[in-house]
């Protein structure tokens, strides 16, 4: 058979929802009765659509469960595994994560983490987002006597806003400061009821706070867009939002693992044609992909170029990390005499070679081994995936946008792609 007849066979288009921002999501919520009180995910759902946004979502919930219930329980383990999931939400029984750390660490934050880890076995690309909850009103009068840091509202707040923090760090997941919210309302709006006559269970103000603190966390957006008040007071509910867009909103990168907030240096060396770059970002990378502005290209960390003639160049830089990708850039003026072409890094060694690039209706994939290509956006969304027997193997690029895109191929590191049909 052909090779071009075997491409046309095994060519796959597939949707891949990456938890990158988007206007579509597909969120699934495993929580107990702070979640389906006020049925929360049919709420922020009607929020997200106020402002032109889609989210379809399921939902696992029993009253009172803990995270090792969770675990336990085959039906959210099951969900889970369905896969095609851009969120999964995780909440805790709103006392468990707020009590001792030797209990904390045995019985809550192993099942935390075990579940975090089921959600990136079977959604790769999903984020684990955990649902920090609120102290009760006046604490935790139950297990004071054991715990006196549960005695006041502020102590048990306190403790679940950092024990939710961690869980979120130690599984690389996105947190939603619903508390943290909940906390500013109660000092800036003392008059608001939050809870139910319970003093623990969200009245629909708390449920609408948390809505509008889940959307701005889902969609990366500001919560004063939404329009809707699911009956609240407008001026009430304007308040609300205002609040969750100064709590949350304005401080995004606290909550959100996938903004990598990164940025680029560029020193000129010896004639300044020869020029170093690096890179200072708040996560760990996998990859780097650099663009030099003259056709050449870097996987290192740190590269080092050297520009044949002077003159202004953009240089740019897409980072990749678990499905999350950053583009950054910066302008460098490359002055001197012309010299050498200097070595860019080890793409110019690297087995995985693609020609021409920026391609234009078609692209040449060059490989030492068979090996599946993966070609994604921006956003994480695999646009096309193909199987290469090794050698020299061409695909068409007409249907695909003009941009940026990511080629991921087996045993190898991404590589950055232009189209410009």
């Amino acid at each position: 058979m052909k090779k071009t007849a075997l491409i046309l066979l095994a060519l796959i288009i597939i949707a891949c929802d990456a938890n990158a921002q988007s206007d579509d999501l597909r969120v699934l919520w495993v929580g107990n009765s702070y979640t389906y009180v006020n049925d929360l995910p049919t709420m922020t759902k009607a929020l997200a659509a106020s402002t032109g946004r889609t989210m379809v979502f399921d939902q696992v919930t029993s009253g009172g469960a803990t995270f090792q219930n969770h675990c336990t329980n085959t039906g959210a383990v099951a969900k889970i595994a369905e896969g095609g999931w851009t969120h999964v939400i995780l909440q805790g029984q709103s006392q468990e994560p707020s009590f001792p750390w030797s209990q904390f660490s045995n019985q809550t934050l192993p099942y935390a983490l075990r579940l975090a880890d089921t959600i990136y076995r079977y959604n790769p690309c999903a984020t684990p987002l955990y649902y920090m909850t609120w102290g009760r009103k006046n604490g935790d009068a139950s297990n004071a006597p054991y715990f006196d840091s549960l005695a006041t509202y502020e102590g048990m707040d306190n403790l679940l806003a950092a024990r939710y923090t961690y869980m979120a760090q130690q599984s690389e997941g996105t947190l939603s400061p619903v508390g943290r919210v909940w906390r500013h309302l109660r000092t800036e709006y003392p008059s608001y009821e939050l809870y139910q006559s319970d003093e623990s269970h969200p009245s629909l103000l708390g449920s609408y706070a948390a809505a509008c603190t889940f959307f701005t966390i889902l969609y990366g957006a500001d919560p004063t867009a939404i329009t809707d008040n699911q009956g609240i007071d407008s001026e009430i509910a304007s308040n609300i939002r205002n609040t969750v867009k100064q709590v949350v909103f304005d401080s995004l990168s606290r909550y959100k693992r996938h903004l990598l907030s990164s940025s680029l240096s560029a020193t000129p060396l010896a004639d300044s044609l020869r020029w170093s770059f690096s890179c200072q970002s708040p996560l760990p990378i996998e990859s780097y992909n650099w663009s030099f502005g003259d056709g050449n290209y870097s996987d290192e960390a740190t590269p080092s170029h050297t520009y044949s003639t002077p003159g202004s160049y953009a240089v740019e830089l897409i980072l990749y990390r678990h499905c999350l990708y950053d583009t950054v850039s910066i302008t460098v003026e490359a002055v001197g005499q012309a010299g050498d072409t200097a070595s860019i890094g080890s793409t110019a060694q690297n087995s995985f070679r693609i020609f021409p690039n920026p391609a234009s209706n078609s692209v040449t994939i060059t490989t030492s081994y068979p090996v599946q290509v993966s070609v994604c956006d921006l956003q994480g969304r695999i646009a096309v995936r193909f199987f290469s027997n090794g050698g020299s193997t061409q695909f068409s690029t007409a249907e695909l946008p003009n941009g940026i895109y990511i080629l991921r191929a087996d045993g190898h590191k991404p590589f950055r792609m232009v189209v410009e049909n």
